[in-house]
């Protein structure tokens, strides 16, 4: 991602393409107090970021992306910032410091949320075997994905076969009348069925946020809840994955921070948090929740003790 730095009347300029300039507190309580370059360790390289962080060093800007070192340093002196190079060990440690977010922060991505169609892979290992509360549930749902994947799949062949026939002109009074009128019969039903699964996708995540089966975070990066077939799934855009847990941490900071820890610190997600929306959904899937009002103190000392997060 290509990022541009200028101070501009005790403003740190950050102007991002797609998006409109960013523009951050120089003086004054909860000003720009650093420039942080971190890396941390990805799928076979290390992935790099540029942070701006305040004075109590909560995460006021993250925009991911390798940068020359040289030229942040000299900014940064330039502007009267301090300046770090920081390189975690683990992908959770950036991500534990990455979700300390200030009273003034913004996000920075391109990252979008991904289309409300049922999703076609399974998540978790556990997740491949029938649970024991409604396994009939589960299995119309393989039967649904296998059948999808059967047509997709036979559309394409049929399609291919129909188009070597078609350069084939001894063949084509040969097979072109049965395996044409296949063809067509498989391609209607393969449109057929995607609008049918596209229709069945948003009516159920509508049905889920209905019912409480469902928590969004508001605004991005894309962040929800689920519970399936009584198993806590956390979604990003990147993977879903099973959470462990039965209480849930609403909090929200004097400085205006707000977010959800999961299972007593085992998962942080800062961010807004509709209070109704988690109240309901604790209430419909079980969950112990407890809301509380953090001084700063608190609130650095407990995103600190978090396992993981998602920023």
């Amino acid at each position: 991602m290509t990022l541009a730095l200028a101070v501009e009347k005790d403003k740190l300029i950050v102007d991002v393409p797609e998006h409109p300039p960013v523009r951050l507190p120089l003086v004054g309580e909860g000003r720009a107090s650093k420039l942080l370059i971190f890396g941390y360790p990805g799928r076979g390289r290390m992935r790099y970021g540029l942070a701006v962080l305040d004075e109590s060093g909560l995460v006021m800007l993250e925009a991911p992306g390798s940068r020359s070192r040289r030229a942040v340093e000299s900014f940064a002196e330039e502007s009267g910032l301090e300046f770090e190079f920081r390189a975690f060990d683990t992908p959770q440690g950036a991500r534990i410091a990455l979700a300390r977010r200030s009273p003034s922060w913004q996000a920075v991505t391109w990252r979008g949320a991904p289309a409300p169609l049922p999703r076609l892979r399974v998540p978790g290992v556990r997740s491949l075997r029938p649970p024991a509360g409604s396994p009939k549930v589960w299995w119309r749902e393989q039967l649904l994905y296998i059948l999808m994947w059967a047509v997709l799949v036979y559309g394409a062949v049929f399609a291919v076969l129909v188009v070597l026939t078609m350069t084939d002109p001894d063949a084509v009074t040969r097979w072109m009348g049965p395996l044409g009128i296949a063809a067509l019969v498989l391609a209607g039903v393969t449109a057929v069925g995607a609008a049918v699964l596209a229709g069945i996708g948003r009516r159920r995540t509508r049905n889920q946020s209905a019912q409480g089966r469902e928590l969004r975070r508001e605004g991005e990066p894309h962040c929800r809840l689920l519970v399936v077939h009584g198993r806590l799934l956390l979604e990003t855009a990147r993977r879903t994955r099973e959470l462990r847990a039965s209480e849930l941490l609403l909090y929200s900071a004097e400085s205006g921070v707000r977010g959800l820890v999961v299972g007593g610190g085992l998962l942080h997600l800062p961010g807004p948090w509709d209070p109704e929306e988690v109240a309901g959904f604790a209430a419909r899937n079980g969950l112990r929740l407890e809301t509380h009002s953090l001084t700063r103190e608190e609130y650095l000392a407990l995103t600190t003790r978090v396992e993981d997060a998602v920023p």
